[in-house]
Parts: structure tokens; C-alpha cells; sequence
């Protein structure tokens, strides 16, 4: 006796089609990453009802993932969103685009802010049922809302997805800096307000210039030998008795010049010297611009 065909993109193979489109999902993934030299950790909702099918960390981010699917080819307008995932950290939504013959992914659609930033605001069109009352109205489903397709962004491959989820670089450093800061002593109340704007991870309340006194409070407010990675007693004393950092260096990151500036600080005061002598000034000046152009870069 033939069995009959099976058709997976009928409505009764639905259930099938997710776990098969998240294993797709995940195996692309952590493809990439490990291709990379990264890795990812992955976590699965036990169920759907707090807005999100996956967890996903990598390089210090934490990716709360709502994942949609649907055929290439498909003409679907709009997917229904849980107003939950809004309350998560770094919430997004992956909407994925099936071959509908290879069932390959084709292409992504992106719904999410920048690394460490909320969910965009989900708008106000309401969802409701498919089937109405006796009075002909359908009734509006609590806790969702719709978003139509023009409110996604096309993204190519899995590498450009990875950039959305977990940034570039530099996006990933400042995201750490941000960390790093919430976990350090808040300024003194009678600091300037703007020094602890920063501390909260709010860089658009960098000053453009700082005086020799805020320049020694805006260095400390990070520890910068966590941020190098200088967990030793030796490690501290040769990263101190070395040569001023330069400057000049096209791939150094944010959190390279402000440890660098927080070293070179106490280099100097261990030697007994003041940072305001105009030489040494002048370099901190040089290295702030250069910190607060890449701090003000990753401003969303």
C-alpha cells in the first residue's frame, strides 16, 4: 500500500517546518561563528510565551531571538510579534527566507537594534483572529502586535546577519565598555553631571574638550588594567615601565586608548610627574579626540 505524499509546507507540517527552520537557523550560525574563531552559546525557550524561540550569546552579547520563516517566493506581509520580547535584552526578530524546493536559506530579513540596545518600538497594529464572533467582529489578540515587511531589513548572508546581531568590532567593544563601566563605583555627587552620563554608558555627553582636572576624572572612570587584561602584579609593572602607547595605530580600539590613557596616568604618577605639563597633555587630548570620535561612532 503507497503511503500517501507529504507536503511540508501544508499548515499541518507548521510545527515540523519550525524545529526544522531553527536547526537550519542554528547550524548556519554557529557555522559562521566557528568559521570566525568565535563561539556562541545558544539557549532554547522552553516555550514561546515570553516573545522569543532562542537565546544567543557571543563575544559578550546577549541576543534574546524571536525566528520567523517563510517560503522565498512568499507574499506574506506582515508576521505577528509577542509585545514581550520588547522587555528583553537586545530583543530582535529574524525572519528567514526559504528555498521552498532545497528548503536552503535564501536570504534573512532583520527586525533589532545595535548590540545592547532594546527592540525599536513594535508600532500599534493590533492582531486579532482569523475567525470573528457571532456579530461578524474579530477579536483583537492581547500582548501582539504586527509587523509589516517594509519594517525589515534585507540582509544577504549569515555573515552580514552576524554583524546585526552582535556588531562589528568595534561595535562589540564599545558594547563591552558599556558593561564595564555599569560595573564600576559611580562618580562622587559633586562630579559634573556628564562624568556620570558616561559611567551610565551615555557617550553623547562626552565634552569635546576636557581640562587637566577632567581629563584624571574621566580616565579613571574606568579600571584600565581590567580592560587590558593585566591580571598579574608583573603584568601591571611591565605594562608601567613600558613606552608611551602610539597613537597612530588604525585598528586600535576604544577600550585600547582608554586603558592606555588610565596606564599612562599612572605611569606618570608613579613617577611623581603631573599630566598637565603640556607634553603629556597634549597626548591625552590626542588620545581622548581619538576615544570620544570612536564613542560618538556607536551612538544609537
Amino acid at each position: 500500500m503507497l503511503l500517501p505524499s507529504f507536503d511540508p509546507w501544508s499548515p499541518h507540517a507548521s510545527v515540523l517546518r519550525e524545529k526544522v527552520f531553527e536547526h537550519l537557523f542554528l547550524g548556519d550560525l554557529t557555522r559562521a561563528l566557528l568559521g570566525a574563531g568565535r563561539r556562541c552559546e545558544v539557549l532554547r525557550a522552553e516555550y514561546d510565551g515570553a516573545g522569543y524561540d532562542l537565546v544567543l550569546e557571543a563575544d559578550g552579547v546577549l541576543r534574546h531571538v524571536q525566528l520567523k520563516a517563510m517560503r522565498a517566493d512568499g507574499k506574506r506581509a506582515h508576521v505577528d510579534i509577542n509585545m514581550e520580547l520588547a522587555s528583553k535584552p537586545s530583543g530582535c526578530v529574524v525572519w528567514m527566507l526559504i528555498d521552498p524546493e532545497r528548503f536552503t536559506t535564501t536570504g534573512y530579513r532583520w527586525f533589532g537594534g545595535a548590540p545592547g540596545q532594546p527592540l525599536p518600538p513594535l508600532g500599534d497594529r493590533p492582531v486579532r483572529h482569523t475567525k470573528a464572533d457571532s456579530l461578524g467582529v474579530k477579536a483583537e489578540r492581547p500582548g501582539l502586535r504586527q509587523l509589516a515587511r517594509s519594517q525589515f531589513t534585507a540582509v544577504d548572508t549569515m555573515e552580514q546577519l552576524l554583524a546585526r546581531l552582535f556588531g562589528d568590532e568595534h561595535a562589540r567593544d564599545i558594547h563591552r565598555l558599556r558593561l564595564h563601566l555599569a560595573c564600576q563605583p559611580a562618580p562622587q555627587t559633586a562630579s559634573p553631571a556628564w562624568l556620570r552620563l558616561i559611567r551610565l554608558g551615555h557617550f553623547d555627553a562626552l565634552p569635546d574638550q576636557l581640562d587637566p582636572d577632567d581629563m584624571v576624572r574621566f580616565t579613571h572612570l574606568v579600571d584600565g588594567y581590567a580592560l587590558a587584561g593585566l591580571t598579574e602584579p608583573d603584568m601591571i609593572q611591565g605594562a608601567l615601565a613600558g613606552p608611551r602607547p602610539g597613537l597612530d595605530q588604525p585598528d586600535l580600539l576604544a577600550s585600547d586608548l582608554w586603558a592606555g590613557m588610565f596606564i599612562e596616568h599612572r605611569r606618570l604618577r608613579f613617577a611623581g610627574l603631573e599630566a598637565s605639563a603640556p607634553d603629556d597633555h597634549r597626548w591625552f587630548c590626542e588620545a581622548y579626540a581619538n576615544l570620544s570620535a570612536q564613542l560618538r561612532s556607536q551612538i544609537t
